[in-house]
């Protein structure tokens, strides 16, 4: 008797999402759903499409003073970073998919983890993917200033059939939102980013090499990616400081996100 009344309020609360399934309030009764099995500091709902910018249906926040949303420098090109929305461009298996286990090898020492990630998502993310269309993914993001454990994501993961298939009827049955006007793929909004910042001066192998630094890859796996030395990436990658006049991966960052905001 005493388990059945600790799940009392994990009834209560299937019952309340399924009456907003298609509702307004949808991902805020999905997302205290989730929070009775696992603690997390944010949400977000968002729609990726290859060559888009995300399309955010939901933001949620559990901190005792929020701060403005980071939102809008994300949706200008920062999302180019993310590993999710990386991995949303190519192909995956529906279900919960763990930040450690899909960002690159060194993710947690790029200055877009320590600066933007860390700060605006937590220092471990969780995300509900769901492919829609061949060319649309639904997201749920849940940011925890904390590591989620072993215990937390085993949890979710037992949810995640349920989770995956209310997201899918509630996209169903809302009005579907419009997405926002096509852009050039991944490689190539990044290239163009890294060319206009560094007035063309960067040779098409430098450029590549920006970008793989952007995304937080070592120079090993720079190399095994390029096919070449690790010795001539770091070659390439001190050329490409020198004319972009940045002395390492921080300031490339800080040029980059200046970048954004011109263009915003």
């Amino acid at each position: 008797m005493e388990g059945l009344l600790r799940e009392l309020p994990l009834h209560h609360g299937l019952a309340q999402l399924f009456e907003h399934l298609g509702g307004a309030r949808f991902w805020r009764a999905l997302v205290l759903q989730l929070r009775q099995l696992a603690p997390f500091d944010n949400a977000l709902a968002v729609c990726f499409t290859p060559r888009q910018a995300p399309l955010i249906l939901d933001e949620s926040s559990f901190d005792a003073a929020p701060a403005a949303s980071p939102m809008p420098l994300y949706c200008q090109g920062l999302y180019l970073l993310d590993p999710f929305y990386q991995l949303a461009c190519e192909p995956f298996t529906d279900g919960l998919h763990h930040l450690p286990d899909i960002a690159p090898d060194q993710f947690q020492q790029s200055t877009y983890y320590l600066d933007y990630h860390r700060k605006e998502v937590g220092v471990d993310e969780v995300q509900f993917l769901l492919r829609l269309a061949p060319e649309q993914v639904l997201s749920l993001s849940l940011g925890s200033s904390s590591p989620y454990q072993a215990e937390q994501i085993g949890r979710l993961r037992i949810v995640q059939g349920w989770v995956l298939a209310a997201m899918k009827r509630h996209w169903q049955l809302q009005e579907a939102p419009q997405a926002s006007p096509p852009r050039n793929g991944l490689s190539d909004q990044l290239a163009q980013m890294l060319e206009q910042f560094g007035r063309g001066c960067l040779s098409e192998r430098e450029s590549e090499i920006a970008r793989l630094t952007l995304r937080g890859l070592s120079s090993k796996a720079i190399a095994q990616q390029l096919a070449i030395s690790p010795e001539t990436v770091k070659v390439h990658r001190r050329n490409m400081y020198n004319k972009l006049g940045v002395a390492n991966h921080s300031e490339l960052f800080n040029r980059f996100i200046c970048q954004l905001s011109q263009n915003g």
